[in-house]
């Protein structure tokens, strides 16, 4: 006969199992960077053994393209478009804790172990939401640190000094053009954003679509509220991909506008969400492991919920950053 330990160990890993695609749904709803490219299809799932997340992406140019005449030839030479960089998975996880007073209190009612679990599980889901929140926009990344990728090390505030993404060194890496490919568009406030907000936008938006297709920004709330102001002037648009995600929003030239409480305040980000994503390793997406019991304490056990996952860029010059807006 199973010991009340063992039966709870069963009915919290069912429980969490049955829960589990709506946990991992509301960790990405409820973060808007993340349901918007999901909602573009960016969020990726990739099974892997290794300890490397693999991004493909376009550098290399064919150099035998030429107008010609008549009996005009061809130089015959193949090249290979496909660079692939790598970077690192990342793991995140939550633990779970059940003590053996609290298992005998609650005594055999399931009624009451399965409120308590329910209690317990939401509270990792808003601590993961909240985890997954500040390292979307932490500016770190890399191999150095245990955290995602962050929103401001992908599309940096700097990008012509030295930080390596990816593997690549973005100060230094240039096509057959002799182009620096792997730096993000970046431009400083010229003024009050009463005065050059739209102007400087428009600018920005313009250059980072010479080289892709912005379809998403997101700033801190002072500025996206800046913007909310200067729109309530003019007429109200809506975005329907935003809509039907429920999200809260202004517009830009048609594209969502969202705003995050983490972004760096009088920041705008310019996103192409065609080359920015998110993958996910499926065998390890907010798993629940074994029970187990705890060194040094009666029939005390734990469990850990983990991810593994990263936020990656495939291509940097049509993504951008206005800095130094305000009022």
């Amino acid at each position: 006969m199973a010991t009340l330990t063992e039966t709870l160990n069963t009915l919290y890993t069912t429980t969490w199992a049955k829960r589990r695609a709506g946990v991992v749904d509301q960790v990405f709803e409820e973060n808007k960077l993340l349901a918007l490219l999901k909602s573009k299809g960016m969020i990726k799932y990739e099974s892997t053994d290794g300890r490397r997340l693999e991004i493909p992406v376009n550098i290399k140019k064919s150099t035998t393209a030429k107008f010609f005449g008549k009996g005009a030839t061809f130089t015959i030479s193949d090249f290979d478009p496909l660079t692939v960089l790598y970077d690192y998975w990342k793991n995140l996880g939550d633990q779970m804790v059940r003590y053996w007073e609290d298992d005998k209190v609650n005594g055999g009612s399931e009624t009451r172990h399965i409120k308590m679990m329910n209690h317990k599980i939401d509270t990792v889901r808003e601590t993961l939401n909240d985890k997954v929140e500040d390292a979307l926009w932490a500016d770190t990344g890399g191999s150095g640190v245990l955290d995602y990728n962050g929103l401001p090390y992908l599309i940096d505030n700097s990008p012509s000094t030295s930080a390596t993404i990816h593997g690549v060194n973005q100060s230094t890496a240039v096509d057959s053009d002799g182009t620096y490919y792997w730096r993000n568009q970046q431009k400083d406030s010229s003024g009050a954003f009463s005065v050059y907000g739209e102007s400087d936008m428009t600018n920005l938006y313009n250059t980072c679509c010479r080289w892709g297709k912005i379809d998403m920004l997101m700033s801190d709330q002072t500025t996206y509220e800046l913007g909310e102001a200067e729109a309530l002037e003019r007429v109200s648009v809506v975005n329907k991909e935003a809509v039907s995600l429920g999200l809260d929003h202004i517009t830009f030239k048609s594209k969502v506008w969202v705003w995050s409480p983490k972004c760096t305040t009088g920041y705008t980000y310019f996103i192409d969400r065609n080359h920015l994503g998110f993958t996910i390793d499926p065998s390890v997406n907010m798993v629940m492991g074994p029970w187990k019991q705890i060194p040094n304490q009666y029939e005390d056990v734990v469990t850990q919920i983990v991810q593994r996952g990263n936020m990656w860029v495939d291509k940097r010059r049509c993504h951008g950053v206005l800095t130094g807006q305000a009022a």
